[in-house]
Order: structure tokens, then C-alpha cells, then sequence
């Protein structure tokens, strides 16, 4: 009887083993959880006929003192360098495609910093490139560069004043006079009169 309970509590030592290892994650660098651990079970094992001397615990002190300030700095350093991409054009690897688009705010979440692109959060972390911010031109462009090939209804204003509806598929976009026009039917309908669009 005492052999079946041994196999049983050795299995259940063996699952919960098993469970701490699919959850441990390897890290080349010391938290500061990680610090105070190691510190702990210094203090705990020492040997009580020659402990360790205070100084030697001061100097272990400062070192984690330094090692929390620099954290703290560098996740201030993080949460700085994602505000400043706000209005900028960037570049983000996710994964399995490049995303692009502007930053249009930023939000951090349990320490890490997440970019606002069209409706969707990215992990700042994975940005790999970033232009300047885009003028009123370049942004028209770039928003209607996904009219092409899609039906839209705007309006044209002709040689009259009087305005016309057009509807029609998108075969490219142009820019005249300093306005972004897409050309639907061999009309150029500005980008801001389009006020529907089907795919």
C-alpha cells in the first residue's frame, strides 16, 4: 500500500516538475526578482560561525539599487522613444509580412508599449523603420491608394459650378493643384467628395 502511495506522490511530483519547466522561459539577463532571490538565499545559507560582512551586503545593496534604476530608465527611455513615433510613417515586422502605416497614438500595457496603426496595436519593439511625418499630400495618397480597383461615389464640380454625381472603379489616382483626385470614368473625383465606397 505504502508503494502504490510513493508511485503517486512521485507522479505528482513529476507533473508539477513538468508544469514549473513548460513554464520556465530562459533569459540571458537578472531581474530584479531575480536579485532579491539570490540575495535572500545568500543571506539564508550563509555560514553562522563566518557570516557574510555587512559591507559585503551594502555593496549587493547598491548594485541592486543601480539595477532597478536602470530598468526604470530604460523603460522610460521606451515608453519615450514610442511617443515620439506618433505622426510618423513607420515600418513594423510582424511576423510573417511587413506592416506600414502612421502612428496615430500609443498605449502600454503590463510594460510594453503598443503603436496605433488604422484600427489595429503593434508592439513597438518590432518597429524597423521610421520616416519623418507625412505631409497632407503624402497621407491622401498613401489613404487612397486602397480606392484602386474598388467602386466609389463622390461628386466632380463642372466648368458651370454646378456639382455632378460620378460612380464608377478607381483606375488610379493622380494629384493636380495640390489635390488628390481619383480618376473614375475619366473624371478626376477628389478624394474628400467620395462618399461611398464598395469593394
Amino acid at each position: 500500500m505504502s508503494e502504490v502511495n510513493a508511485t503517486a506522490s512521485s507522479s505528482a511530483a513529476r507533473s508539477l516538475e513538468d508544469y514549473q519547466n513548460s513554464k520556465r522561459t530562459t533569459s540571458s539577463t537578472l531581474t530584479q526578482e531575480d536579485f532579491l532571490k539570490i540575495l535572500v538565499a545568500q543571506m539564508s545559507n550563509q555560514d553562522p560561525m563566518e557570516p557574510t560582512s555587512n559591507e559585503d551586503f551594502l555593496a549587493q545593496m547598491a548594485q541592486f539599487s543601480a539595477l532597478e534604476s536602470m530598468s526604470s530608465l530604460s523603460k522610460s527611455y521606451a515608453s519615450t522613444q514610442a511617443y515620439s513615433m506618433i505622426g510618423k510613417y513607420v515600418y513594423i515586422d510582424n511576423g510573417s509580412s511587413v506592416v506600414h502605416g502612421v502612428v496615430s497614438g500609443v498605449v502600454t500595457e503590463d510594460g510594453v508599449n503598443y503603436l496605433l496603426i488604422g484600427d489595429q496595436y503593434y508592439d513597438a519593439s518590432k518597429v524597423t523603420g521610421v520616416m519623418a511625418p507625412l505631409d497632407d499630400d503624402s497621407q491622401q495618397i498613401l489613404q487612397g491608394a486602397n480606392l484602386i480597383g474598388k467602386t466609389v461615389t463622390g461628386t466632380v464640380t463642372n466648368d458651370d459650378n454646378t456639382t455632378s454625381a460620378v460612380s464608377g472603379v478607381v483606375s488610379k489616382l493622380i494629384v493636380k493643384d495640390g489635390a488628390v483626385y481619383a480618376v473614375v470614368n475619366d473624371q478626376n473625383v477628389p478624394i474628400s467628395s467620395i462618399t461611398e465606397i464598395t469593394g
